[in-house]
């Protein structure tokens, strides 16, 4: 079981934007996710999907760390968009900071998806913390409150690749 960060804003099209980090890797390999995304949250809210077994045999799942928009602060945005938006704009959620009430909304509804589910390992990336701009220091007590020792939080190593972190 992967779970892969996701942000709430949906196109035009219908379609989640995967534009980085967890989502991007995803959406690479697996083309149909930003469709099938984009639809479960129009109908049910920017919340933890169960997206399903995909052809290469792995189950997926969403994990919200960004809204849908933001009204811009000055500060919310990701560094290299803050430039494009002026303070007051309603920016996408794409382009903000990961949010940490998201990520404990997000935090409480996996582990009850894994205990539905009868999961006994999830690989959890650290959420928020690439493409959302958050330190692991803010986020880890976050996952610490909700998440046990089912769920391995990895992270990339320029060097290394991709390696288990530590059992929650």
């Amino acid at each position: 079981m992967i779970v892969i960060t996701t942000n709430g804003f949906v196109k035009a099209n219908g379609e989640c934007v995967m534009g980085r980090g967890c989502a991007y890797e995803a959406k690479r390999r697996y083309p149909e996710l930003p469709f099938k995304l984009g639809n479960y949250i129009r109908k049910y809210g920017n919340r933890v999907f169960n997206l399903g077994v995909q052809a290469d045999g792995k189950r997926v799942i969403s994990f919200p760390v960004k809204p849908e928009a933001i009204r811009f602060d000055g500060s919310n945005v990701v560094r290299h968009m803050r430039s494009r938006f002026r303070v007051g704009d309603m920016v996408p959620g794409w382009a903000a900071i990961a949010d940490l009430s998201i990520i404990e909304e997000s935090s409480k509804q996996l582990s009850a998806l894994a205990d539905r589910l009868g999961l006994t390992e999830v690989f959890v990336p650290r959420p928020g913390c690439g493409a959302g701009e958050l330190s692991w220091t803010a986020v880890k007590p976050v996952l610490e409150k909700y998440l046990d020792d089912r769920f391995v939080v990895v992270h990339k190593d320029k060097d290394q690749g991709r390696k288990p972190v530590k059992k929650i």
